[in-house]
C-alpha cells in the first residue's frame, strides 16, 4: 500500500510560511498558527487524495480499511496523521478496533486503546488483557485507566486476578467500583491491612476511593502508630477525611526524611504551608 506522509507535506508547507514571516511572531504566537493552519491543512482538497481532504480520505474508509491503513503507516515507519488518528477514534470500540485490542505490537495497541476509550463494547476484552502475558506494565497501566471507568461491568473478572501478578491492576479498578460489593471491600481491606508502609499511601487512597465508612476504625489504627511515615501518615489522614472522619492529634516528623525534603523543598514550609 502506498502512503502519502500528510506531516511530511504540511511540515514542508509551515517551513515556508515560518521563512516568509520569520521574526514577525513569537514562539507561542507560531505555536497558535501551526496549530491553526494544520486544522485548515486537515480540510484542504489534495491531489494525492484524488481530491480529497485528509479529513474526508480517512473519514470515507470502511473501519477495515481504516485499521489496515493504520497497520500500514506503523509498518513503513511513516508518520501516523493526526487525522487518521481521530477518525479512528470516532469510530469507537467496533469490532476492527476490537480485533486490534488482540495484537502484540504495543504502539498499534495503544492506537487501539485510544480509540476504544470506555466503550462498554470494550470492557470484556480490556479485562482479559489485564490477565494476559502479552501486554507490558505500559499497555496495562493504560488498560486500568480505561476500566476504571467501566468497573462495576468487571468485578468478576478483576477479582478472579487477586492473589496474582495482576492483582495491583485489579484492586486500582476494584477501587472505583459504585455498585457495593462484599468481595471487593474485603479485597481491598485486605489489601491495605497486608501491605507494607510503602503500600499504605496506595490501598489507603483505594479505600477512600471505594466510599465504605466501615474502613475508618482501620485507617485510625493505622495513623495512629507511632512508626507511620510522612508521606503516609498524610494519604491516611486524606483517606480519613475523605471517608467522613478526622485525625486531629499532633505529630512529630522533625525526624522524617520525606519530611524534611518537602519542607526544605517549600522553603521552611510542608504541603500545607505549616511551619
Amino acid at each position: 500500500m502506498k502512503l502519502i506522509d500528510l506531516d511530511e507535506k504540511f511540515n514542508v508547507r509551515m517551513a515556508q510560511a515560518i521563512e516568509r514571516y520569520a521574526g514577525t511572531r513569537t514562539e507561542a504566537e507560531w505555536e497558535d498558527e501551526i496549530a491553526a493552519q494544520y486544522a485548515r491543512f486537515g480540510q484542504t482538497p489534495l491531489k494525492e487524495l484524488g481530491g480529497l481532504t485528509p479529513r474526508q480520505y480517512f473519514a470515507q474508509m470502511s473501519d477495515e480499511r481504516l485499521t489496515e491503513t493504520l497497520k500500514e503507516y506503523l509498518l513503513q515507519g511513516v508518520p501516523v496523521p493526526d487525522f487518521l488518528s481521530e477518525e479512528l477514534e470516532s469510530r469507537g470500540a467496533c469490532p476492527a478496533v476490537l480485533a486490534l485490542l488482540s495484537e502484540t505490537d504495543e504502539e498499534l495497541v495503544m492506537y487501539a486503546l485510544n480509540a476504544a476509550g470506555a466503550d462498554a463494547r470494550a470492557a470484556g476484552r480490556l479485562a482479559q488483557m489485564l490477565g494476559e502475558e502479552g501486554y507490558d506494565g505500559h499497555v496495562k497501566d493504560a488498560v486500568a485507566d480505561l476500566l476504571k471507568a467501566r468497573a462495576d461491568d468487571v468485578t468478576g473478572p478483576m477479582l478472579s486476578l487477586l492473589g496474582g501478578e495482576n492483582a495491583p491492576y485489579a484492586l486500582e479498578v476494584l477501587s472505583k467500583t459504585r455498585r457495593r460489593d462484599e468481595r471487593v471491600y474485603t479485597a481491598l481491606l485486605d489489601a491495605f491491612l497486608g501491605g507494607g508502609e510503602a503500600d499504605v499511601p496506595l490501598y489507603a487512597g483505594y479505600l477512600a476511593s471505594y466510599g465504605d465508612e466501615r474502613a475508618l476504625p482501620h485507617l485510625l489504627s493505622a495513623i495512629d502508630r507511632e512508626d507511620i511515615g510522612f508521606v503516609a501518615f498524610q494519604e491516611l489522614k486524606f483517606a480519613i477525611e475523605a471517608l467522613g472522619g478526622s485525625y486531629d492529634k499532633e505529630r512529630d516528623f522533625s525526624g522524617d526524611a520525606a519530611y524534611k525534603a518537602i519542607m526544605a523543598a517549600g522553603g521552611g514550609t510542608d504541603i500545607f504551608g505549616k511551619k
